[in-house]
């Protein structure tokens, strides 16, 4: 239900509070300018009526500077509020002045402190305001202090006072009005004064003032509501009030001119007033009648709308034409996350966007004009900050009259719609752009891969893969620049580096190649793609070298194939630009992916070339003849050396080998006979898989003559095992031979040289002793002694060194015959008493032991030797075992001692020549360190092996085995 009057009433209260306070201030002022030019019309209006004193002058004009003070707005400013309550206080001084001397009949002369001499005060109480004037100063003024405090019971107080006011000056203009003095005087108590006509019409201004002043509550709140009261109240007021004033007053000038008695204008003028107030009560009941059905129905309709607001998904707001919102369903508190409670009465703008208010003012004010809005799309913002894409549909909203009273605001929230457009269009966008890529990434790998296909075997034909991956790179991505390294190394720069993108004589000026460090490093290094939109930003940035262009956007991928690094790509892009999204790196990536078996390829192409042409260089430098033929037994290659043993006479004969090389070579054995094809080293290697090392023979080199070799053979594998080819190698021992000759000539002549002094001395000191008789001078027998054992030691240390030459000449014989080996070990063991002096010897024999073939002076070299070395390495005074046992074609010989032992780092240099143990007793332990080489020499020569165990600070054993005479069939022969 609408009602123009209220809105009026409540829009015009600003208005009427200026104007009351214009007033009030208006009439003060003229009554002071009456007073100061002793103008009388101005001080009582009219003769015979009650003037206006100073002092009540001076109260209006306070109290309409408080009332615009403190009534013209909501929130006055602190000196506004300052200066209103400073003058109510002075209004309610004035007042209360007044009222003490009245009552205590005290004269204080504060009624004559303005214009004493200028106007004869004739009265009682000269210049003092009456009773009523001073109470009605109390009364506005106490209303006005209150004013500014916004609670109940400073409303009632305000509005209490006010209308007390209001009566007092209504009297008194009543009284005016019909002509009663008692009504705006007091003439029993004081004839002489009264309330000034002026002065009840300004105090009736300043209490309307005050009720308008608090427009939002209180009794001007129930004059302007909309409801039927405030209708019937704003109706019935003007009759209420005026009507009897005019009617009376009207009857009473009808009176005085004799039409009628004075006691019929009474009853007139009251049976007048009643039918007049009956029929404004009739009129507006039969208006409130009507409103109340109007209001029905809008109710209904309201609930009806409601319904369907509330029961709406679409946020459903209500707002007034100034955008404050007055209606917000369960659909809004949803969207937007605010309850009602926090909305209602707040302005719309509240869930929109600071940047986006201006767009909101703008549709309310296209509204006001009466514009249609159609529907539109928006951006608002909810209660946590989030900003959503609705879809708003704004309608007026028109009262009976078809004026428009408020806006209805249906919010859609799109943002699920639009992120699927938007999924959809970005969809489509990205599979346009990834068949795009996909088709750039396969071109590049075509390229790539004719370039592989036609890849020679040098540096650059790697190097022109490399530029093809580069350059197609810095297309898919839309990079400015492309470079790409291989090499992990951070120490040295990249094996191989291609950039695309860059002028050549700007790479020239670059100059050396960049080391895999800093940003570059760290893509190979952790083995992912690094992106960075700007590359000053990763922590590893180290700059950029003199000359180098300028680079904020970085992508890098590294290059793995198989797990392992094959290069890195980088791509850069100049200042300014875009940076590289996360499809150009999915690009890169995949490219990547796909050439890095392209680049692994190329590599490998030239580190094979690398090696064939390291190799070729190594085999024609070597100083041995090499040959290298394939699985089939073609030639692949040999070196200049190798052509020297070939045979001219053939060639120039144009023979050919069975394996169709023309190339021919004529082995020989160390005696000068012929080698088949079958036995030659070269054709072992190749159809059996052996390794042939050492082989001696000889072959015809230019000129005829032989000369002595050393042939070396073995098989080339693939990585599965299958024999691809053979090499063998033939080194010219002449140079050996002949030292070798010359050595065994320098022992022999040694030897020879060495017994004849050595058996001169021990021939003398046998003579020496034969002829003292016994009868030696004291210690001579010692020293003869010594002289003899030196003698013996002599000796085997010449029969040592002669064993060793023979045996590295193979020219070592034996005299072999059958031996019992528990009857021979015995009696070696009886005879080694000198050697094992000290030491207990034991002889286990395990079992039955057949006889062996062997040499029986050697065998008791052997045992000898190694019964000599446990006596000399192992425990003082401790124990020697010597274990014999045999299975089915050896006997086992073991001969052990406990003591320090051997480590283990000296085992594997034991059986060498000279080699002694560094633990081992250089006084004690006396010999040239050839008796385990001779005794592995002289049981090798036998046929058998010997070997050592040894734990340090236990036992050490060494175990040989001798071939039996006679061995054991196999088992199921």
């Amino acid at each position: 239900m609408n009602d123009g009057g209220a809105r009026a009433l409540s829009n015009g209260a600003p208005r009427g509070v200026a104007i009351a306070a214009a007033c009030s201030f208006a009439l003060g002022s003229v009554v002071l300018l009456g007073w100061s030019i002793e103008s009388t019309r101005l001080v009582s209006i009219a003769d015979g009526l009650p003037s206006m004193v100073p002092n009540t002058a001076v109260a209006l004009v306070l109290a309409a500077a408080s009332l615009w003070a403190l009534g013209g707005r909501e929130r006055p400013a602190p000196l506004r509020r300052l200066l209103g309550r400073t003058c109510a206080a002075g209004v309610v001084a004035f007042g209360l002045a007044a009222l003490v001397q009245y009552v205590f009949g005290w004269d204080l002369g504060l009624d004559r402190l303005l214009f004493p001499a200028r106007v004869a005060f004739t009265s009682k109480f000269p210049g003092r305001p009456p009773p009523n004037t001073a109470l009605c100063c109390v009364l506005i003024g106490a209303a006005l202090l209150s004013l500014p405090v916004k609670t109940r019971r400073a409303s009632r107080l305000s509005d209490g006072a006010a209308l007390s006011a209001a009566a007092l000056a209504l009297t008194a203009l009543t009284g005016y009005v019909f002509g009663v003095g008692y009504f705006y005087g007091l003439p029993p108590l004081f004839p002489f004064t009264g309330m000034a006509l002026h002065a009840a019409i300004a105090f009736l201004a300043l209490c309307a003032g005050l009720l308008a002043a608090r427009r939002d509550g209180g009794a001007f709140a129930a004059l302007t509501a909309s409801g039927p009261g405030g209708v019937l109240l704003r109706r019935s007021l003007p009759f209420v009030v005026l009507a009897p004033l005019v009617i009376g007053r009207l009857f009473l000038i009808g009176a005085d001119l004799g039409a009628y008695p004075l006691a019929a204008s009474f009853s007139l003028a009251s049976a007048i007033s009643t039918l007049l107030l009956g029929a404004a009560l009739w009129v507006s009941a039969a208006r409130l009648n009507l409103l109340d059905e109007a209001r029905r129905q809008a109710e209904e309709a309201r609930a009806y709308l409601a319904t369907v607001a509330q029961s709406s998904d679409d946020a459903v707001i209500g707002t007034a034409l100034d955008g404050a919102i007055l209606s917000w369903n369960p659909a809004a508190e949803r969207l937007y996350g605010y309850v009602a409670g926090e909305v209602i009465g707040k302005k719309l703008p509240i869930v929109c966007p600071p940047e986006r208010a201006g767009e909101a003012a703008a549709i309310f004010a296209r509204l006001r004009r009466g514009e249609r809005v159609e529907r539109f799309e928006a951006v608002s913002r909810t209660k946590d900050g989030r900003d959503i894409d609705i879809e708003v549909t704004v309608s007026s909203i028109a009262d009976a009259s078809g004026r428009i009273t408020g806006v209805s605001t249906i919010c859609r929230d799109i943002g699920r719609r639009k992120a699927m457009e938007a999924a959809v269009a970005s969809a489509h966008e990205a599979e346009r752009r990834i068949r795009s890529q996909l088709e750039a990434i396969g071109a590049a790998c075509a390229a790539v891969s004719e370039t592989l296909a036609n890849l020679p075997r040098s540096e650059s034909g790697m190097r022109a893969v490399l530029e093809v991956i580069a350059r197609h790179a810095k297309e898919i991505s839309g990079a400015d620049y492309a470079s790409l390294g291989v090499g992990e190394d951070g120490r040295r720069s990249f094996d191989a580096w291609v950039p695309s993108g860059v002028p050549a004589e700007q790479i020239a000026r670059i100059g050396a190649i960049p080391r895999p460090v800093g940003v570059l490093g760290a893509v190979g290094r952790d083995g992912r793609p690094i992106r960075l939109d700007d590359v000053r930003a990763h922590p590893d940035f180290i700059g950029l070298p003199p000359h180098h262009p300028p680079i904020e956007a970085f992508l890098g991928v590294p290059l793995r194939f198989r797990g392992r690094s094959v290069g890195n790509l980088y791509l850069g892009k100049r200042p300014g630009r875009p940076p590289f999204t996360e499809d150009d790196e999915r690009a890169a990536t995949l490219l990547a992916d796909r050439t890095c078996s392209s680049i692994e390829t190329a590599r490998l192409c030239r580190a094979e070339a690398n090696e064939r042409r390291r190799l070729e260089a190594v085999v024609e430098q070597m100083p041995e003849a090499a040959i290298l033929v394939d699985a089939e037994g073609r030639l692949i290659t040999c070196n200049r050396l190798a052509l020297q043993y070939a045979s001219h006479a053939s060639r120039a004969a144009g023979e050919l080998d069975p394996w169709g090389n023309a190339v021919l070579f004529d082995p020989r054995t160390p005696r000068g006979e012929p080698v088949g094809w079958a036995d030659r080293p070269l054709t072992r290697a190749l159809h059996l898989g052996e390794v042939v090392t050492g082989a001696e023979g000889l072959l015809s080199r230019e000129g005829g003559d032989l000369v002595p070799v050393l042939v070396n053979a073995a098989p080339v594998r693939s990585d599965d095992g299958e024999i691809e080819g053979a090499v063998a190698v033939f080194q010219d021992i002449s140079a050996l031979k002949e030292m070798e000759r010359q050595r065994q000539a320098w022992i022999g002549i040694i030897a020879h040289d060495l017994r004849q002094p050595i058996q001169v001395i021990a021939t003398a000191s046998h003579l020496l002793y034969a002829r003292s008789g016994g009868q030696l001078v004291a210690d001579g027998e010692k020293q003869l002694g010594r002289i003899a054992s030196s003698v013996e030691r002599l000796r085997r240390m010449i029969d040592d060194l002669l064993d060793a030459s023979r045996i590295e000449a193979h020219e070592l014989t034996l005299d072999r015959s059958l031996v019992d080996l528990r009857a021979q070990l015995g009696e070696i063991v009886d005879k080694s008493t000198a050697a094992t002096a000290g030491h207990a010897v034991r002889l286990e024999v395990r079992g039955d032991v057949p006889a062996v073939l062997a040499d029986p002076g050697r065998l008791e070299q052997i045992v000898t030797n190694l019964l000599s070395n446990a006596a000399k390495y192992g425990q003082p005074s401790g124990d020697i075992a010597v274990a014999v046992s045999a299975d089915r074609s050896f006997a086992q010989i073991a001969v052990t001692n406990w003591g320090r032992g051997i480590p283990e780092s000296s085992l594997p240099r034991l059986f060498k020549r000279f080699s002694r143990t560094a633990e081992g007793d250089a006084r004690r332990v006396r010999g040239v360190g050839l008796g385990l080489y001779i005794t592995k020499g002289l049981v090798e020569a036998h046929g058998g092996t010997i070997a050592v165990e040894s734990t340090p600070g236990g036992a050490t054993t060494f175990r040989f085995s001798l071939p039996l005479a006679d061995p054991a069939p196999a088992a199921g022969a």
